[in-house]
């Protein structure tokens, strides 16, 4: 059996990819750790289906208040100094920061396998296994050099040196896109990048999209899936609605007050808020059977930059097992996705007149975009989350067989 220590800077109680990855190796016979951060409605040591949780306290700029020099500030008039400095100072040291917090409870379970995931967490795993002699796993949900917004200039040189020196060193590396591992391959120098997608647990859902809103199967219905806030699109799809006769708009995912407020409003100001339905969000491995019989999913991801443009979300594969077809935005992988399934289209979401034509005619051709047995047989044997999860349990059975070696050496890659 071996002992997998997951590291995430998050709590993970809705990391759906993290959790997945978890239970597949808990799954698998091995014992899982997964070391998180604490929130105020996650207890701070926990078991749950065999994964033992850790969750310990992270506050960065706290933590560089304490420590000398900024300590000196640490008084009552020049504690807003103190404040200022450690905000500015934060995402150039948090990667110390959060080793010096969680890389001793690392070593302590003593894992011969640490999976870090996203690159705050890779500096620890990287601090840890060279007490304990792990194979370190680096799981870059994104590209880290292109986020969005933007990183200011020194910042992003900083993140681009810190991911290239932990990020060559790992064991393995894993991410969720073609394009993407190609981005992060020539970044790192390394031609053994892992792609493993972001695809669905699937399980039976109680509830239903079209019961919950109150439509029968007549009734047009385009959805979209994930987190709702602001710069996501949904205001931009709210406002073609008047255009759209007849059509329901529905959101699944979690929503704050203020969006959902902000929302509502526009909804009645367009003369559509009975159109237009924000519905609770469900749980991750329940998305695919709680929306099936939408008529269309959108993706309105913004390619605003490098690793929106080559994005891979959950969202796209939840809408594809579920068999919704798809418009997407100009996005480069999910254009060939789409094109490889044949269940969606590609439209510039900025020329709304095109996006108007193109989601009322997919309306009427649904059953032609729609997978038949052969093509959704095709789409799991590919991108099934069995397929995905039997390719991470594969690098972690080869990491086990190799020799453990110390993690500040440079490995050879192929």
């Amino acid at each position: 059996m071996t002992r997998i220590a997951i590291i995430v800077s998050n709590p993970c109680v809705s990391d759906a990819r993290v959790i997945k990855m978890a239970l597949a190796a808990s799954n698998a016979g091995h014992e899982v750790h997964v070391f998180g951060t604490l929130s105020v409605d996650t207890p701070s040591f926990d078991n749950q289906s065999s994964i033992i949780y850790h969750r310990l306290e992270w506050r960065p700029a706290q933590l560089l208040l304490e420590a000398f020099p900024l300590s000196l500030l640490n008084r009552r008039i020049l504690r807003p100094i103190g404040a200022f400095i450690a905000k500015r100072f934060t995402p150039f040291v948090k990667y110390s920061l959060f080793s010096r917090v969680f890389a001793k409870h690392v070593v302590a379970v003593r894992p011969d396998i640490i999976h870090a995931h996203d690159l705050i967490c890779l500096q620890t795993a990287h601090d840890a296994a060279r007490e304990c002699g792990a194979q370190v796993v680096y799981d870059a949900h994104e590209l880290e050099v292109h986020r969005n917004p933007p990183l200011p200039f020194l910042q992003k040189r900083w993140v681009a040196h810190v991911e290239a020196k932990y990020g060559r060193r790992a064991a393995a590396v894993n991410t969720v896109g073609r394009k993407v591992g190609e981005e992060l391959g020539a970044h790192l120098g390394r031609e053994d990048i892992n792609i493993i997608y972001n695809s669905p647990l699937i399980r039976p859902c109680s509830r239903h999209i079209r019961t919950e809103i109150g439509i029968g199967p007549e009734t047009p219905l385009f959805i979209y899936v994930g987190k709702v806030t602001q710069g996501r699109g949904v205001g931009d799809m709210l406002a073609l609605l008047p255009k759209l006769k007849g059509v329901i708009f529905a959101t699944v995912g979690p929503c704050d007050e203020k969006t959902r407020t902000l929302l509502r409003r526009q909804a009645e100001k367009l003369e559509v808020a009975g159109r237009f339905r924000i519905m609770p969000p469900v749980p991750f491995d329940q998305v695919v059977d709680y929306i099936r019989g939408a008529d269309i999913g959108i993706i309105s991801v913004e390619p605003v930059t490098l690793s929106y443009r080559y994005c891979m979300p959950n969202k796209l594969f939840e809408m594809s097992f579920a068999n919704v077809p798809i418009i997407s935005n100009e996005l480069d992988e999910i254009r060939e996705f789409l094109i490889e399934n044949g269940n969606g289209e590609i439209v510039d979401f900025e020329d709304k007149a095109a996006l108007v034509y193109c989601i009322s005619r997919m309306l009427r051709e649904k059953a032609r975009l729609c997978m038949d047995e052969q093509r959704m047989h095709a789409l799991s044997e590919r991108y099934s989350w069995e397929t995905q999860s039997n390719r991470l349990l594969d690098i972690y059975s080869r990491l086990t067989r190799q020799p453990q070696r110390m993690y500040a050496e440079t490995p050879v890659h192929p």
